[in-house]
């Protein structure tokens, strides 16, 4: 495999001793023309195509077989960074020739239990990124208010809730009785699909079955739940210094805060921005097996993490607990003043787990793992030759 076209803006640039050929779909005449030209440049040798988000693995051939993907017999692998509930139909696959990708193991049992797409799904890792930079020293300089980053946007809970006022009033229930399932089992933010399920079996919906009003719930739960815990975040750091870069706050009272809230900024804004904080606030979404990629965004920087805690961030950074937070027992406050009382004891701490995790958890190792999967996925899409004569592929 020595190519790999990847569906964004067009660049030429050596990944892991390939050539990236970056394709624009917001035009479709210049994205026709940049895949015809690297089709001439590499004949026969492109080795997979890569999207974000499902983008770009329906687009139709006009031949007898409609799919691009399929008709030239180009691998597709997506790497979904959503939970399936949202946008359905971008986690199902028409034909072999897709291969979805999950960065966190709930999504992928998710798709695996409920959503069951025929073809080839695989799991992903996130990693830290060095953005062609080396993590700064430890900023915090005594008598010198350190930096405390949180790039968060949110929206108003209230909100949510007035539409859920025109449901049904079994819908109203179930989706009541799920919250408060959920606020009864986890102080963290885990999976919401068991608590959408109790509530159901509880009400005498049977919903394994019956994808459709399965992911509506899942993401009505999910959706309320990442609005209350922002809210709960923000609240709970307006006393602090900290700086808020988002938006969908206005329903919070601000006036009288010492955190800034401040409008969104571009993703390489955030990353300029993390290479000088000493602290990055982290909010996961609704997982138990993985962290969000602003906890990876601040091993890269050398910024100290303050994550909430899961199972996964538990057992993988044990010494991060005491700057760890959840919606129990530790409050965002508590982490936020633990660094505050030594800033430069915590640096230090968070220096050290930048070093390892840039060198275990690189993001070429995940660059590395979705090559090995390309691998897999062409050959035995494309190319197969089964070992025993008496093999056949499902459905052939």
């Amino acid at each position: 495999m020595t190519a790999c076209v990847v569906s964004i803006r067009k660049s030429r640039v050596p990944c892991a001793g390939l050539d990236a050929v970056m394709l624009d779909l917001n035009d479709t005449a210049r994205f026709n023309a940049e895949l015809r030209q690297a089709m001439n440049d590499y004949p026969g040798r492109i080795g997979a195509a890569l999207s974000f988000s499902g983008f770009g693995v329906d687009i139709k051939s006009g031949a007898e077989v409609d799919n691009l993907w399929q008709y030239l017999r180009i691998p597709m692998l997506t790497w979904m960074l959503d939970h399936p509930c949202y946008l359905l139909a971008r986690h199902s696959t028409s034909v072999p020739a897709v291969m979805r990708m999950y960065w966190a193991k709930d999504f992928l049992d998710f798709q695996r239990d409920f959503v069951r797409a025929p073809y080839r799904t695989a799991l992903t890792r996130m990693g830290v990124m060095n953005y062609g930079r080396e993590p700064a020293p430890p900023h915090p300089k005594r008598g010198i208010l350190p930096l405390i980053l949180f790039p968060k946007s949110g929206d108003d809970p209230a909100v949510l809730e007035e539409t859920w006022k025109l449901l049904p009033r079994l819908m109203r229930k179930i989706i009541r009785d799920a919250t408060d399932h959920y606020w009864g089992e986890t102080a963290r933010s885990g999976n919401v699909v068991g608590s959408v399920l109790a509530a159901a079996d509880a009400a005498g919906v049977e919903l394994r079955n019956d994808l459709t009003l399965m992911t509506f719930f899942v993401t009505q739960l999910d959706d309320y739940m990442r609005r209350i815990k922002a809210k709960i975040l923000i609240q709970q750091i307006l006393p602090l210094p900290v700086q808020v870069y988002g938006k969908g706050f206005d329903y919070i009272d601000t006036s009288k805060a010492r955190a800034q809230i401040l409008p969104p900024i571009s993703y390489q804004e955030l990353v300029d921005k993390a290479f000088e904080s000493d602290v990055i606030i982290s909010m996961n979404p609704n997982i138990d097996d993985a962290c969000h990629d602003r906890a990876y965004l601040a091993f890269s920087a050398g910024a100290m993490p303050l994550s909430e805690i899961n199972p996964w961030w538990a057992a993988e950074f044990p010494e991060l607990l005491p700057y760890s937070y959840d919606f129990r027992e530790r409050s965002l406050t508590a982490a936020v003043e633990r660094f505050l009382a030594d800033p430069q004891a915590a640096s230090g701490i968070a220096q050290q787990h930048a070093l390892v995790c840039r060198k275990e958890r690189s993001f070429d190792n995940a660059v590395q793992e979705i090559l090995e999967l390309a691998l897999m996925h062409r050959y035995f899409t494309f190319n197969f030759e089964p070992p025993q004569r008496y093999y056949a592929k499902h459905g052939e």
